[in-house]
């Protein structure tokens, strides 16, 4: 792969040990240093400026074969004198010694108050781990709604997150989109680096000639930054109780080849440089991407000007803090599928990092793309969902997907339909002929199998380092459709790029992204049906290679749940209709409430009723305020399907349940004379993409007013 760098560096050969002839190219300069260069120890230095470029090392086998990239990793991570530098390490494949160090390259950066350089390796976790095990002091870091669902159940540790985030921090959970939640145990950071002058280096030449030299004046300042004092709100028993969380759990951590990682400069909001808990939503400053190597290994340099930092110094540094150690940046770094994608997952910050600073990275493993290529198929995975045989998730025979807590990723759905755009993932490894393309076909119920003919890309790295979309197809191809033996037709086929480099994870085994529902045919009654897709491999000669065929049936079901509320009523009492206005004989007089939720496909998942009091205070209810599918059928028995409250006892014809209800305090108006109440009915719809699965939505806002009836 290319390693990728950012910024002004010098790149030379550091040793060679290998037969056969190295190489390395430069690509994406802006001083002109484009160009490839020999893989020798005499070759002189290169000088490289760029807002981002990259090195690619090659090597030249004995045989057919001239020169094909070598396997690259980073390594040697260190500070010499004035300049930070890594070593670019390659392995050319020859003998199997896999050692690293047929070419090295080091790279070496001047530092520079005003430049900054993180470092590291980023790990996966996985297992019961109730906090991120790798986040480093003074911090505990909640990544995932999961975790903080388990935490909320253990008695001690309950207490001490509401606390921190206040009572309602189980609503957290559920927020579209999760904020790593972070507790501070008081103490100094981990330190790094701080930089004081800068180093400079520029090529001059020797004479009238072409001979150039680099010359380099080193006035850079190096020292180990002070590291800032932060406090916590916690005793010394609830710290103790904190310190627990990271045992006796059990982690697994594993290095993340070839991510894409984005890095963000954070400001921290009013509330938060006040001493209130970090919530994510200060102003962002997207720094810049970069990529992991196959061993997870990354570096990344950014740079801040002067106004910026003194912007730092002034408005982002927590009351009584030093504003010399707050003038450094705040960093959020960020999992992403494309440079700028939403973020499958990101860090807690990083305050106050000085110049230089390793972040050793640990995200959740269901926070990763997906990865096939195991199993016992061929289509491994729809979005996040593995539907290879596993304990947790299952592709169910009547079209439907259910993915059940415990599982390695996606939404946590059971025999939920399909909606929207869903990633096909496969894998063609293992195959005794190569794939060089494929065929997608799909159909509605029993219909003919026509070609897909969707457009595919995604991202591929440059020589540059930069990540562009690179199309794979489809392309007209010639193809043996109907059999070896048969004529060969013309086809939309797509390229099978597992066997190109430099794809991004994520695109790696995608085979087609498709929006299931624009393959309902318009004439149906309801947007609800089977649409299945189907997978075929061809060699090089056009020929179908044997175990490439795979199918997927999809119940998809566009067609969202509804509901209203039908009429309030005082209890007994006749329909006032519209813009109702209920007088109460006693405090907590109970009301009927008439209403319905209703999904004909059986798609729902949950209805709920509730109320909100003046300005926007919430009434508790009481008696039949939320339901929900019941049953144990509903985990594990294929089909299952909830149409809503006409499933009820008690509901008429039209589908619609009378619930009697009564505030949890007893008391409607608190003590007002008047007030204006709103009763608001959600549903959740129970269907999926593969990645994501709807919340709660409302359908019904009915306004009221009440007041004490008169004596």
């Amino acid at each position: 792969m290319t390693i990728g760098l950012q910024g002004t560096w010098t790149v030379s050969v550091a040793s060679k040990s290998a037969a056969w002839q190295q190489r390395f190219t430069i690509a994406g300069s802006s001083n002109g240093a484009d160009g490839t260069y020999d893989g020798l120890t005499t070759t002189p230095p290169v000088l490289v400026t760029g807002e981002q470029w990259g090195v690619t090392i090659e090597n030249n086998p004995t045989g057919p074969i001239e020169w094909q990239p070598s396997r690259m990793r980073l390594a040697n991570f260190r500070v010499d004198a004035s300049f930070f530098k890594v070593d670019l390490q390659s392995d050319d494949g020859g003998g199997g010694d896999a050692d690293f160090n047929d070419l090295i390259l080091t790279a070496a950066m001047p530092l520079a108050a005003s430049d900054w350089v993180v470092y590291g390796t980023a790990k996966s976790y996985s297992g019961w781990c109730l906090i991120n095990p790798c986040f480093p002091f003074p911090w505990v870091v909640i990544d995932t709604p999961l975790q903080l669902e388990r935490l909320l159940a253990y008695p001690d540790v309950r207490p001490i997150l509401e606390r921190a985030y206040g009572p309602r921090v189980a609503d957290l959970a559920s927020r579209e989109r999760f904020t790593p939640l972070v507790l501070p145990l008081g103490g100094r950071s981990t330190e790094g680096l701080a930089v004081r002058g800068a180093t400079s280096v520029e090529l001059a030449k020797k004479s009238r000639g072409k001979d150039v030299e680099l010359k380099v004046a080193e006035e850079a300042i190096v020292g180990r930054a002070l590291s800032p004092q932060y406090t916590t709100p916690f005793t010394r028993d609830e710290l103790d109780v904190i310190g627990k969380l990271r045992f006796p759990f059990t982690c697994t951590v594993e290095p993340i080849a070839e991510a894409l990682l984005r890095f963000v400069e954070y400001d921290r909001t009013d509330a938060e440089l006040a001493g209130d808990p970090y919530t994510g939503f200060g102003d962002r400053e997207t720094l810049g991407v970069t990529a992991t190597d196959e061993f997870g290994n990354y570096v990344f340099a950014f740079s801040r000007s002067l106004d910026q930092i003194v912007d730092e110094a002034l408005n982002d540094v927590p009351a009584g803090g030093d504003a010399t150690i707050g003038a450094r940046p705040d960093l959020i770094i960020q999992f992403v599928d494309e440079p700028d994608g939403i973020a499958r997952h990101e860090t807690a910050p990083y305050y106050d990092i000085p110049n230089v600073r390793r972040i050793d990275l640990c995200i959740p493993a269901a926070a990763l793309l997906p990865k096939p290529c195991r199993g016992d198929r061929v289509l491994q995975y729809l979005g996040d969902i593995p539907i290879v045989t596993n304990p947790f998730s299952k592709l169910w025979s009547d079209g439907t997907v259910s993915n059940l807590p415990g599982t390695e990723a996606g939404p946590i759905v059971r025999h939920a339909a399909w909606r929207g755009t869903v990633d096909i993932f496969g894998c063609f490894e293992g195959t005794t002929t190569p794939v060089t393309h494929y065929t997608m076909e799909v159909r509605y119920d029993s219909e003919p199998w026509t070609f897909l003919n969707v457009q595919a890309s995604g991202l591929r790295q440059q020589g540059t380092s930069v990540w562009t979309t690179e199309s794979y197809g489809p392309t007209n191809e010639s193809l043996h459709v109907n059999g070896a033996l048969l004529p060969a037709v013309t086809v939309p086929a797509y390229r099978n790029i597992e066997l190109e480099t430099g794809w991004s994870l994520y695109v790696e085994h995608l085979k087609a992204r498709v929006t299931v529902e624009s393959y309902l045919p318009a004439t149906l009654p309801r947007p609800v049906g089977t649409v299945s897709f189907r997978i075929r491999g061809y060699d090089a000669g056009g020929n179908p290679v044997a175990g490439t065929s795979d199918t997927v049936a999809l119940l998809v079901d566009d067609a969202p749940a509804t509901g209203e509320i039908g009429s309030i009523t005082v209890a007994g009492g006749a329909d006032p209709g519209d813009c109702a206005l209920l007088e109460l004989p006693a405090a907590g007089t109970p009301l009927d409430i008439r209403l319905r939720a209703t999904d004909p496909d059986g798609f729902l998942a949950a209805w709920s009723l509730s109320a909100v009091r003046g300005s926007n205070h919430p009434v508790g209810l009481i008696d039949g305020a939320t339901s929900a599918p019941v049953g144990g059928d509903y985990a594990d028995v294929t089909p299952f399907r909830f149409h809503g409250t006409s499933e009820l006892t008690g509901a008429d014809l039209d589908g619609f349940v009378t619930l009697s209800v009564t505030p949890t305090g007893g008391d409607w108006l608190q003590g007002e004379d008047f007030c204006a109440f709103s009763f608001e009915l959600a549903v959740t719809d129970r269907t999926t993409n593969g990645k994501t699965a709807p919340g709660s939505r409302k359908v019904w806002d009915e306004v009221i007013g009440m007041r004490p009836a008169p004596e």
